[in-house]
């Protein structure tokens, strides 16, 4: 085997460590946590723990010291931080031009490393707040809303 087919191989490995495997259904996985996280649906509420899949029109919801990083089926990671509520309206990836994402930050705090989706096309990958829709401009965005649903911080938002 020569120098190019070694390091063929050791990158093929790579990526296939560094890439989660999804369930069929599954729009996200919950990669890391602390502490409480729970996924909220209308049928019923489930603790999360690492590994597990996350859906669309689900909410994540974490506790008191904890928080919960959700990597989607794009590659984009999420970190939803302690005392946040979040619902995953639309998360649609194909790799196509009928890509579509809807975050909505209904409490606490967020920060949002791009995936494939909204390098690509940046206006599909959007976030709501009580106070306004985001889009994402660059490769990170993070916003903390405060207690009366005004934002506090954000950095890389794009009104």
């Amino acid at each position: 085997m020569n120098i190019w087919q070694k390091t063929g191989v050791a990158a093929l490995l790579a990526a296939c460590v560094a890439v989660p495997a999804f369930a069929e259904d599954s729009t996200a996985l919950l990669v890391a946590s602390r502490g409480e996280v729970f996924a909220e649906n209308e049928a019923d509420r489930r603790a999360l723990e690492r590994g597990d899949g996350v859906e669309e029109e689900e909410r994540i919801i974490t506790g008191e010291k904890s928080f919960a990083v959700l990597q989607f089926v794009d590659g984009a990671k999420v970190t939803v931080r302690p005392n946040s509520v979040l619902d995953i309206k639309e998360y649609v990836y194909n790799g196509g031009d009928e890509n579509a994402a809807t975050l909505s930050l209904v409490q606490g705090g967020l920060r949002v490393i791009t995936g494939a989706m909204a390098k690509a096309e940046p206006d599909s990958f959007k976030v709501e707040t009580p106070v306004a829709l985001m889009g994402v401009r660059g490769t990170e965005f993070v916003v903390v809303l405060c207690e009366d649903g005004t934002i506090c911080q954000e950095e890389g938002a794009d009104y």
